[in-house]
């Protein structure tokens, strides 16, 4: 019995790490429209995330931000509460990695580089396509890196 509640665990922690990171990834281009002077029009999380903002002037920092700020707010969060000793800090430890890999992976690997991804948006503005691969590539090790040996805590070799 107790396998199945901590399936049921595991299956929703993944949803709310998924919703988390949306919104993380979200308000990371909203603060940086708001920073630059754009206009946010609307913030749509469900099911797939997107914020739409006019009156982008300065589109690298906008578009660059959700993934930015959505890989390194986690990381400090988790750090925090790791310095405060809390107790559940192992789950923020895995949203963390969660974020950094999800984060990594969509501006590191979107080779389509075409419509409206971060990805996309950012190289038709100019960025260079092998720093997206790169921040993809420190992301996504640096999330592996804090999954590492954190299946001891979602799954313990004593069970009662």
């Amino acid at each position: 019995m107790i396998r199945i509640w901590r399936g049921l665990f595991i299956f929703l922690f993944l949803i709310i790490c998924w919703f988390g990171m949306e919104a993380v990834h979200e308000f990371g281009h909203v603060w940086a429209a708001w920073c630059s002077g754009a206009i946010v029009e609307r913030v749509v999380l469900l099911p797939i995330s997107r914020t739409d903002i006019v009156d982008v002037k300065y589109p690298l920092f906008i578009y660059g931000a959700g993934a930015s700020f959505g890989a390194i707010f986690p990381v400090l969060l988790w750090l925090v509460l790791k310095l405060f000793r809390v107790k559940v800090v192992y789950l923020f430890r895995f949203f963390a990695g969660f974020c950094l890999i999800a984060n990594g992976a969509y501006i590191g690997c979107d080779f389509s580089v075409v419509g409206p991804t971060d990805a996309g948006l950012l190289f038709e503005h100019g960025a260079n396509r092998i720093i997206l691969v790169l921040f993809g590539l420190v992301c996504v090790s640096g999330g592996l890196f804090l999954w590492h040996g954190q299946s001891r805590f979602f799954f313990p070799k004593k069970t009662f």
